[in-house]
């Protein structure tokens, strides 16, 4: 399958490595992307639909919090996203990297990239201080715990190409997991964005989800 690297495959290729799921087994190539709010499954659907010419299937999940799952069948489709760099099966258990053709690209495959990332695991708000409240974005995944390293890696590479656009990160830090069900350990990986960064991170990247966005909006209309 002949695929163009342009920033809308980024963008949905980020959103699958933080929010989505591709299963391949035998015969069975199954790319599934899931959401709280049914705007941002209508979005990926119509982002994937156009890049891979196939429809794909929205269910809702009733399960504790409510949300919608989205799931596209073809197992050429799966293999072609792998290949892309998106990790299969279970993502802790998966080590994984920014793409290479994702590092070499332009400026707006590289944003659209980190917009998909963050949208997905970025979060935005505030903590107490003496002086009063401090903002900042924060980007947290969990990885299985001997898989450190690599997601140090992965964190890394996304700080690096946030420096280029002038968004000054945190170190990567590290925060306790849990005992997961196969007797593994889990362990978060963390960076975070202070205010005096959010000008340059809302013109280049961004949020979708309504609520992070209007939070970071409010934020800079306040500095302006």
């Amino acid at each position: 399958m002949s695929i163009s690297c342009t920033s809308e495959l980024a963008r949905v290729c980020a959103e699958l490595t933080g929010d989505g799921y591709i299963q391949l087994k035998d015969w069975r190539g199954l790319t599934s992307f899931y959401s709280k709010h049914l705007s941002e499954i209508n979005d990926f659907e119509s982002r994937f639909s156009k890049i891979f010419s196939i429809c794909g299937r929205i269910y809702p999940d009733n399960r504790n919090n409510k949300r919608y799952k989205l799931f596209f069948i073809s197992k050429k489709v799966a293999q072609t996203l792998v290949s892309l760099g998106v990790p299969s099966g279970n993502k802790t258990n998966t080590p994984f990297f920014v793409p290479g053709w994702v590092l070499s690209g332009s400026s707006e495959v590289k944003t659209a990239y980190l917009r998909g990332l963050f949208n997905s695991e970025g979060s935005i708000g505030f903590i107490k201080t003496k002086s009063g409240l401090r903002w900042r974005i924060d980007f947290e995944m969990y990885k299985r715990d001997d898989y450190k390293k690599e997601i140090e890696f992965f964190m890394n590479q996304l700080r690096t190409i946030l420096l280029e656009f002038s968004i000054i990160c945190s170190p990567v830090r590290f925060v306790k997991g849990n005992l997961r069900k196969d007797g593994t350990l889990s362990i978060g990986a963390k960076f975070s964005i202070e205010s005096k960064s959010f000008n340059n991170f809302y013109k280049w990247v961004g949020f979708d989800t309504p609520y992070k966005a209007s939070k970071l909006r409010a934020f800079v209309e306040q500095l302006a």
